[in-house]
């Protein structure tokens, strides 16, 4: 009898959801058509954004590792030191993949809201890389004050409470931005490391909760690692005894430059 009521509720809620798949659609977050998978329609599907599990990828930097490597560095992260512990991030960064639009609008189309599918999607990645992940501590890559003036939102800031809310982590806003600095690669900018060198502190009130603590950096996009690997230096000089970095996606090296808004789709 009571396995009869069971499958009676159960049927009866598949049916209501059905009704409201059928009244309610998804649409995609991007540009409102009918999405595919919960978030984006066919052409902005973010179920095809994730890195293939499969592939033989640098234990440091993610990139591609030469055929008949199945681990380990690449010879780039064996020459020179990362600064950080480990890299996890839900895909790569290509004009025309399927992040590329979602980043852009994000970063500079004053579309904040996407950080909730973009957080969702790095969260899952942190999950399937790390095993606990309950009262681990992210500290996100801040923006200057004047860039996060201009852009209205400091999107690797939102990008961390929407994975600290899906996994539970502690947000630690640990980081200020104390000097402002060109784009990553943007015409006239000197090299990446010195642009960003001294260009971030820990801030007083944050000591204590960065000394000892094995951290995670939040940002949206990893180019050439220069700006989060003047985070942690930082972190670490304020104590921490491991930092490693979390984002949406990396750029390849072939393609090693900062995402422009001069790109950004028409979404």
């Amino acid at each position: 009898m009571a396995a009869g009521r069971a499958a009676l509720v159960r049927g009866l809620a598949e049916l209501v959801h059905g009704f409201e798949r059928a009244l309610f659609p998804r649409l995609c977050w991007l540009c409102a058509r009918l999405a595919v998978d919960g978030y984006g329609c066919g052409e902005h599907a973010l179920a095809g954004a994730r890195l293939a599990p499969d592939e033989a990828r640098c234990a440091g930097c993610l990139e591609r590792l030469p055929a008949g490597l199945a681990r380990g560095l690449c010879a780039r992260c064996r020459r020179t030191p990362r600064g950080y512990r480990r890299l996890v991030v839900a895909g790569e960064y290509r004009g025309d993949g399927p992040l590329g639009a979602w980043i852009l609008a994000l970063k500079h189309g004053g579309r904040r809201e996407l950080a909730v599918p973009l957080g969702v999607l790095a969260a899952e990645a942190w999950r399937a890389a790390e095993r606990e992940l309950r009262g681990q501590r992210l500290v996100p890559v801040p923006l200057h004050a004047l860039r996060r003036l201009e852009r209205g939102h400091d999107q690797a800031r939102e990008l961390a409470r929407v994975i600290a809310h899906e996994t539970q982590a502690e947000l630690v806003p640990a980081l200020a931005r104390v000097r402002w600095t060109v784009p990553q690669g943007a015409p006239g900018a000197r090299s990446r490391a010195s642009n960003v060198a001294g260009a971030f502190r820990v801030r007083p009130a944050a000591v204590g909760r960065v000394a000892g603590a094995d951290l995670w950096l939040v940002d949206d996009v990893v180019t050439s690692g220069a700006t989060v690997r003047a985070c942690a230096e930082a972190l670490r000089a304020a104590g921490a005894r491991s930092v490693s970095v979390l984002a949406v996606a990396r750029v390849p090296r072939a393609d090693e430059e900062e995402p422009e808004a001069a790109t950004l789709p028409h979404a």
